[in-house]
């Protein structure tokens, strides 16, 4: 994505405004050109269908999430989505930028730093009843406190993938097609 661009996000209709008037502003120019985030985007026609931003994040946890492994650590280096947004014509293009992400993370990612989750900030509005964690739960993501108070005490109710399964599935295919 080109930060650079004047007319960034003209005609973008987005189920949240605050999302739409991220993609239209100065702060994902301010965000990208940082090197804070990165984001990438889903054109049709050359109108943008949809958004996502990734992020260095780390994930920390009072639960010993990989205890069976051995490893007693409360805090993970992790890949964080931090905007996804879809522009509401688009259908499918939000589980398409999702995907990607999952799948950019775990076969370009993993391989370059150590990550072994992804993570989300899920939104939850309690005066609109606007609650994404549903959404990202389809896709396997966890809440990384499962007894967290509905609604939070902030907007949003940290998740995350571990992409340990993934890799792991991708490793034994390589290596099922090189015998």
């Amino acid at each position: 994505m080109n930060p650079d661009l004047e007319e960034l996000g003209q005609g973008f209709k987005c189920v949240r405004n605050d999302f739409a008037t991220y993609i239209k502003g100065r702060k994902i120019r301010l965000e990208c050109k940082s090197l804070t985030s990165k984001c990438w985007v889903i054109e049709h026609e050359n109108k943008i269908a949809g958004y996502i931003t990734l992020m260095a994040d780390k994930l920390t946890t009072d639960y010993p999430l990989l205890k069976d492994e051995g490893v007693g650590y409360n805090t993970f280096p992790a890949i964080k989505i931090g905007w996804l947004a879809a522009d509401k014509r688009a259908k499918g293009a939000g589980r398409r930028l999702l995907e990607w992400a999952l799948d950019y993370v775990t076969t370009n990612l993993v391989n370059r730093v150590g990550a072994r989750f992804v993570t989300v900030d899920a939104l939850y509005d309690a005066d609109t009843g606007y609650d994404i964690a549903g959404y990202y739960a389809r896709f396997g993501f966890k809440f990384v406190d499962p007894f967290e108070a509905t609604p939070p005490t902030c907007n949003f109710r940290t998740m995350y993938f571990d992409i340990k399964m993934i890799v792991q599935e991708l490793q034994a295919l390589r290596h099922a097609q090189s015998n």
